[in-house]
């Protein structure tokens, strides 16, 4: 299993240009030292200022299954590109189910998925079946970043992220 680990400040940084975190460079300059007992003394110091910063959230440590739910949680939200997600391949679209729905005035539905995001129509297409709980729904990007949304296997609807 693969592990990232990145200062709190950098997480939000553009990809790969920052350098490492000095508790990381730290640990990993012991390995330079020929003398045993020197760099084991060099990695039990430099070891422990690492875990007081992971303590403190200086440090956050991830593996690229964490990545990988993260960036599946935030699909459909805009944000800024994030270093720690440099590398990981970017989601086209997730597939979840329907746990609530709601229509609107004008016949356009907001989507409550299993996985708790809100999603709002945004076009006029009108659904031939209402959403219901348990529904598979498929939410994919679509031109010029929009998403479509495809419920129970009815044509798409143009969508939204709402939270």
């Amino acid at each position: 299993m693969a592990a990232t680990i990145l200062p709190t400040a950098i997480a939000a940084a553009e990809p790969r240009t920052e350098a490492r975190s000095k508790a990381l460079s730290d640990v990993v300059r012991c390995r330079q030292i020929q003398d045993t007992t020197a760099r084991l003394a060099c990695f039990d110091a430099s070891v422990a200022v690492l875990d007081s910063a992971e303590q403190r959230r200086d440090v956050v440590v991830v593996d690229s299954q964490q990545v990988r739910q993260a960036r599946r949680s935030l699909f459909g939200i805009g944000v800024p590109s994030l270093s720690i997600f440099s590398g990981s391949p970017e989601i086209d679209s997730i597939d979840t189910t329907v746990t609530d729905a709601q229509v609107d005035g004008a016949g356009r539905w907001t989507v409550r998925m299993a996985d708790g995001a809100r999603w709002a129509q945004t076009d006029d297409n009108v659904l031939g079946r209402s959403p219901r709980a348990g529904d598979k729904v498929r939410i994919k990007r679509a031109a010029l970043g929009s998403f479509q949304m495809i419920i129970g296997g009815q044509p798409g609807v143009k969508a939204r992220r709402l939270n």
